[in-house]
């Protein structure tokens, strides 16, 4: 296993670690903690999931030697589906979900999956 996927595995604990904290030690009263709680929700949920995609695409592609362009891709697909969950967590947080903002947040949401969609 690569020295960066190792990397990366501690960084996600160490995100995790730190999330379970945030939930355990501040309350919701402020919009700084809400943010905060939802940017490490972000990246927590964007390494981990970064993860399954690049051992899917190792066991695609299982003679591809640069293994970090393959994490790359792999990192594309979580932060993609991290930054999905957090937009709808944050529409949430601030009481803001309706019909109307749902739908824009889909359109976005779509806009930015055919963006990245490309072989890249």
């Amino acid at each position: 296993m690569p020295k960066f996927i190792k990397f990366v595995g501690v960084l996600t604990i160490l995100l995790w670690s730190l999330l379970i904290t945030l939930v355990f030690t501040t309350l919701p009263n402020s919009y700084t903690n809400i943010f905060m709680f939802l940017v490490v929700l972000f990246l927590c949920l964007g390494f981990t999931l970064s993860l399954p995609f690049y051992f899917i695409y190792t066991k695609k592609l299982p003679n591809f030697i640069n293994l970090k362009l393959l994490y790359r891709k792999g990192l594309k697909w979580g932060v993609f589906i991290s930054f999905g969950v957090v937009c709808f967590l944050f529409l949430k947080a601030l009481n803001l979900i309706n019909l109307l903002n749902i739908g824009l947040l889909l359109l976005f949401y779509i806009g930015i999956f055919f963006q990245i969609k490309g072989k890249r």
